[in-house]
């Protein structure tokens, strides 16, 4: 993860020497002064695809466990989507994507959209139980929140739809050091508040009974669960645009590395492993000149490890 992160601040179209980077990270002054910016530009965004990366993660997985689903996911399950219509309301709405970014007004949107979904989602699993239906109940939330974004472009004028189109793209680029830090903080708040849940995902990770035998709170497991992955998804969302396949991908790959089932374990390998896949993404759309969007290099990454994840299932049923 250090190396990755290294080396975003010195991939990009204006080659910066490796000297030049360690005198301006240490405080120093060099002779370009728009490399200072350069730099700074660099840096929130290795920043934020990190903490972008860990919080998808951490939701993916706690969604797994909740739902006993590896495919499930905030993608799959139609919370991006439900954070997604939260955003299009604000900024097909008629107001502008580059004041709103940092702000509340666009941060509760993407919440309540996401927690809505999952909301729904939630009480319909009382209904269903096949884990398989309730991804598909998902998927068909997704496809409606998509639904009502496609008509809330008739009503937007082309300024506002074309700053739509490019968010949807996704990007960890473009924030300031006054709209990373409450990014941080919020996503390290609601990752540390999973720990909290260590002992109820060990017990749920056995079933709702088995857990239930434990003495675990279902109701306030339940309770936690839609507030963390919620909030976690959404807040990405908002500040990156739907970036898919990481939630999904990152605690299958966490699996495969770790054979531990201790949560305790599970969840670090799963923020660190999720921080090296986001950066590992950004750098190659840094690459590319940033003619990629971000959106294709996750699914290039991901897709493969979800066949994976599909092929190995089948045969488990086989």
């Amino acid at each position: 993860m250090c190396l990755l992160f290294f080396l975003g601040l010195y991939v990009g179209s204006v080659k910066i020497s490796w000297s030049e980077i360690i005198t301006l990270i240490s405080g120093g002054e060099v002779e370009n002064k728009t490399w200072s910016y350069i730099i700074e530009s660099r840096f929130n965004r290795s920043i934020v695809a990190i903490f972008a990366g860990a919080a998808l993660s951490i939701s993916g997985l706690v969604l797994q466990v909740y739902f006993r689903n590896p495919l499930a996911g905030p993608g799959v399950l139609g919370i991006t989507s439900g954070a997604s219509l939260g955003v299009a309301f604000v900024i097909l709405g008629g107001v502008g994507l580059g004041t709103l970014t940092g702000s509340a007004i666009i941060i509760v949107a993407g919440i309540l959209g996401a927690f809505l979904v999952l909301a729904l989602l939630l009480f319909v699993s009382r209904y269903i139980q096949n884990s398989v239906t309730l991804l598909v109940v998902g998927l068909m939330f997704g496809y409606f929140a998509s639904a009502i974004i496609n008509i809330l472009f008739l009503w937007a004028d082309v300024l506002d739809t074309r700053e739509y189109v490019v968010w949807g793209l996704g990007s960890f680029e473009g924030l300031d050091y006054f709209q990373v830090l409450p990014f941080i903080f919020i996503v390290t708040f609601f990752i540390l508040l999973t720990l909290v849940l260590i002992r109820a995902l060990n017990a749920f990770a056995l079933g709702a009974d088995y857990a239930g035998s434990l003495g675990i709170n279902l109701k306030r497991f339940k309770f936690l669960v839609l507030i963390i992955t919620s909030v976690l998804a959404a807040i990405v969302t908002v500040y990156c645009g739907p970036i898919s396949f990481i939630g999904i991908a990152v605690p299958q790959l966490v699996r495969i590395v770790v054979r531990s089932k201790n949560h305790a374990i599970i969840i670090p390998f799963a923020v660190i492993i999720g921080a090296c896949l986001a950066l590992a993404a950004d750098l190659t759309v840094r690459l590319s000149n940033n003619s990629l969007p971000l959106n294709a290099v996750t699914a290039l990454i991901g897709a493969p490890v979800i066949i994976y994840t599909i092929v190995k299932m089948n045969k488990r049923i086989a």
